[in-house]
């Protein structure tokens, strides 16, 4: 007994002195930046997005975006580090938004990641189109822009980590090597996909560059990848996806009812080697990977009614909880792999 005594002593002291909390703050504040960039492809402003860590007690204000779940410092000097940070960039649901990931991108900034994004351009001159390669051609940039930035002095360009949802998370396949080869039939069967989500879709086929979807778009400066309710499955061909090398971890809801998780997110689970796979019991929807707006929020944004579907679930799902589990999932991921 005396013996386990001062095992348990030496291991309390240990343990004391190696922990370092974080100071608890009544509402979460995060550093952000938005950096212009002319895009010569589009012939456009754009913007790369930074959100990042800050001192202890740093003054926020209110986002002015509805989606964020924190308050921003724009432009407040980074936080000091002992290591420079991880980054992981992020890519959101078609026709969305960056901010709409702001529930993970809160935990990674609480565990000291630097997290990038861009707004994409899923809509050209007003109208949707289905050249999603752009996509990753989008994450090239971005990473490349912020290597040359003085920000990126605080960051770990070694360990780079990618988040995506949906068609963000197909994006994240493509950067990680997958190949969308099989494109001679892009309409998804009821077996892949809601028939309603994509009954638009010959609109587009007359403009879809075809080599481009099939290019290799990896980016080799990624080193893991957290997908989220991967999309378009179906276009994906399983050589491609048998030769990833980059860990990843693929997780969805069950009971989505915009894509047949098993045959999206399951495909590209079973196809790429050691990835980690996990679905989401229960009634929770396509859509649970979206901020949740409260009451609050959703007044003062003057929320649409017909984007309801985006933020409504079952009375048996709890967004936030999900939410707080799934964004623990890809912190411990990342910490592991990065």
């Amino acid at each position: 007994m005396h013996i386990l005594l001062t095992c348990c002593l030496c291991f309390l002291s240990i343990s004391l002195n190696a922990f370092e909390p974080h100071p608890v703050t009544p509402y979460p504040v995060v550093g952000y930046i938005e950096f212009p960039f002319f895009d010569e492809f589009h012939q456009q402003t754009r913007s790369l997005l930074v959100w990042y860590p800050v001192e202890p007690l740093t003054a926020g204000e209110e986002s002015p975006n509805e989606w964020d779940l924190f308050k921003v410092a724009l432009n407040a000097p980074i936080a000091s580090s002992k290591e420079k940070m991880p980054v992981v960039i992020i890519s959101y649901g078609y026709g969305g938004t960056p901010h709409q990931l702001s529930w993970l991108i809160k935990h990674l900034i609480y565990n000291n990641y630097i997290v990038l994004a861009t707004q994409h351009l899923d809509l050209q001159n007003g109208k949707p189109h289905g050249n999603h390669w752009q996509r990753p051609k989008d994450i090239h940039t971005i990473i490349d822009l912020f290597s040359s930035k003085a920000l990126s002095s605080s960051a770990n360009l070694n360990k780079i980590g990618m988040a995506g949802f949906s068609l963000g998370g197909t994006t994240a396949i493509w950067l990680v090597g997958g190949r969308a080869t099989k494109l001679e039939t892009i309409a998804p069967g009821s077996d892949y996909a809601s028939p309603e989500e994509f009954r638009d879709i010959d609109l587009v086929l007359p403009s879809l560059d075809r080599d481009k979807m099939s290019q290799d778009w990896r980016d080799n400066r990624i080193k893991a990848a957290f997908i989220m309710a991967p999309a378009w499955a179906w276009i994906f061909d399983e050589q491609s996806l048998k030769a990833v090398s980059i860990p990843t971890y693929v997780i969805a809801s069950s009971a989505d009812n915009v894509l047949v998780t098993s045959n999206n997110a399951g495909f590209f689970a079973k196809n790429i080697p050691g990835s980690s796979y996990q679905t989401i019991s229960g009634e929770a929807n396509h859509y649970v990977f979206i901020s949740a707006l409260n009451e609050i929020k959703r007044k003062k944004a003057n929320f649409p009614p017909k984007l309801n579907f985006l933020i409504e679930d079952s009375p048996t799902v709890d967004r936030n909880w999900i939410q707080f589990q799934v964004a623990e999932e890809a912190v411990n991921f990342f910490n592991q792999e990065l």
